[in-house]
């Protein structure tokens, strides 16, 4: 497999080479993929408990149990003008 490299990344990855916490250039690739994987799997499980909130919010919504947005909004104020005192 052939990779292309831009001088850039090659100048990064060599100077965390020189640096002495990576043995090789193909060690420090390494690492930033399984850094990617761990970001990837992060994602995908915040995504997940997003759906997971949207879905059951639109249950309770279409079983009626709502909250009027006047007292959600009421409820903002009241939790914005008490960050506000404590500034």
């Amino acid at each position: 497999m052939e990779v292309s490299i831009s001088e850039q990344n090659l100048a990064r990855i060599m100077s965390k080479v020189e640096s002495g916490k990576y043995s090789s250039p193909d060690e420090v690739v390494g690492s930033a993929l399984a850094l990617l994987d761990e970001r990837d799997t992060a994602l995908a499980s915040e995504l997940d408990e997003m759906r997971e909130s949207v879905r059951r919010s639109t249950q309770e919504a279409d079983s009626g149990q709502v909250v009027p947005a006047s007292d959600v909004f009421s409820e903002l104020r009241e939790r914005n003008a008490a960050a506000a005192k404590r500034t």
